[in-house]
């Protein structure tokens, strides 16, 4: 199931209101130097100039700078001021097609979206809108931002959904991809020895060496002795498990053995890997297919070193993939994608990284449209809602079509325009 630029999880009102206040104290110096090095605490000379014009729209430096500190405050990845830039450029183009199809949103709407942005904080609607003046940062900022993308969207549903045809033969395909096929199930334990540099490394290959061969209670006994794994308080056991499911290189190395058998040594950057089957079933027809939850944050510019600094402090700030939504909550909702589909539906521009990666890990790709994505493993599994539907499975296909149709028009919108960037 698809799941783009919203929050995932619910936010304990109380703490969230103290999260954000204590960030905005800590950020309120350095964002006070930050706008007034943009001009904005006083009405410097020259700040309602044109800094660029796209089909004759006028950007201000006022605009970029107010912009560029409202996604600085949010903590915006990558150049803030490249992105704010390239939003306002983006939004003039949107809202001209919008204007064009006689398409506008009510102030209500407006707010309603204001009060839902602030709630992925834990605020509502006014407590953001504080939180935003102590920095300086004008409501208008915020509203102009927020009712964009409310515009953008109902321009995209009104425009493109006429355009989406999703046949009966679509949405069997999709169900189909989450119907059982035959497997195998295993009942494993692990060993998991440490390899973060070569001495280690020497000792625990020839320590996994002398491991291999040993019966159920040995092996157990083994894991709580030496194993550097979670499991080693439990013997290194594990729960069942479809062979699909496992890590590629596990599933490899257990699939065709039998019970009281163990695995050959898996080796990685960090650690070397024995597996025990303690237990095995042939399921027929009862396996579900490997299922990927992953996320991927887009940024623009390639891999460039600003780009490649944020992947490592996004490796560093995150734990699971719920902590990429406030990384992402400034940037246009399609540069954050969150799915969960069958393994062999993962999209080729993420697939070779995701296969890479152990849960809640971190890589990063170009994608062929030349943006960085930084890529994160949520889950590897084989379960599914119980209640999904074909209602369920053509609405989300309606809006990955929607979705994919928006961004490839704005992006000839962008390749077609008449682009002056005036000055800094």
């Amino acid at each position: 199931m698809a799941l783009r630029g919203g929050t995932k999880r619910g936010t304990n009102r109380g703490s969230a209101v103290t999260a954000i206040r204590r960030l905005a104290r800590r950020s309120l110096a350095g964002a006070a130097l930050a706008l007034a090095a943009l001009g904005v605490s006083a009405p410097a000379q020259g700040q309602f100039a044109p800094v660029a014009r796209i089909d004759g729209e006028v950007v201000t430096s006022y605009e970029l700078a107010q912009r560029t500190a409202f996604l600085r405050l949010l903590g915006a990845p990558g150049d803030v001021r490249a992105l704010a830039m390239d939003q306002l450029l983006n939004e003039r183009l949107q809202l001209r097609e919008a204007g064009i199809a006689g398409i506008e949103v009510e102030d209500e709407a407006v707010t309603a979206g204001m009060d839902e942005f602030a709630q992925r904080g834990g605020l509502d609607g006014e407590q953001m809108l504080q939180f935003l003046a102590q920095a300086g940062v004008a409501a208008e900022t915020f509203r102009d931002f927020v009712r964009a993308g409310v515009i953008w969207r109902e321009y995209s549903r009104e425009v493109f959904l006429p355009r989406v045809s999703i046949s009966n033969a679509e949405i069997e395909e999709a169900m189909a991809r989450a119907e059982a096929d035959p497997g195998i199930r295993v009942l494993l334990s692990e060993i998991v020895l440490p390899a973060g540099d070569p001495a280690t490394r020497k000792a625990s290959q020839a320590r996994a060496a002398r491991l291999t061969g040993l019966d159920e209670e040995a092996f157990e006994d083994a894991a709580k002795r030496f194993s550097a794994g979670p499991s080693r308080n439990n013997g290194g056991r594990m729960t069942w498990a479809d062979v699909t499911a496992l890590p590629p290189e596990v599933g490899a190395a257990v699939r065709g053995l039998q019970v009281g058998q163990t695995s050959r040594i898996i080796e990685s950057d960090d650690a070397l890997r024995l597996y025990f089957v303690r237990d095995r079933e042939e399921v027929a027809g009862g396996t579900p297919a490997t299922m990927i939850d992953y996320a991927a944050l887009l940024l623009p510019g390639g891999r460039s070193e600003a780009n490649l600094a944020e992947v490592q402090s996004i490796r560093e700030r995150v734990t699971s993939c719920d902590d990429l939504y406030p990384i992402a909550r400034a940037l246009p909702p399609e540069q954050l994608v969150r799915e969960e589909v069958a393994e062999s539906q993962v999209p080729a521009a993420y697939r070779a990284t995701i296969d890479g990666l152990d849960r809640f890990e971190v890589g990063s790709t170009v994608t062929p449209s030349g943006s960085f994505a930084v890529v994160m493993l949520c889950n590897r599994g084989n379960e599914l809602p119980r209640s999904l539907t074909k209602e369920m499975v053509a609405e989300q296909l309606r809006n990955r079509r929607i979705g994919s149709m928006s961004q490839q028009f704005l992006e000839e919108l962008r390749a077609n325009a008449a682009l002056e960037i005036i000055g800094n």
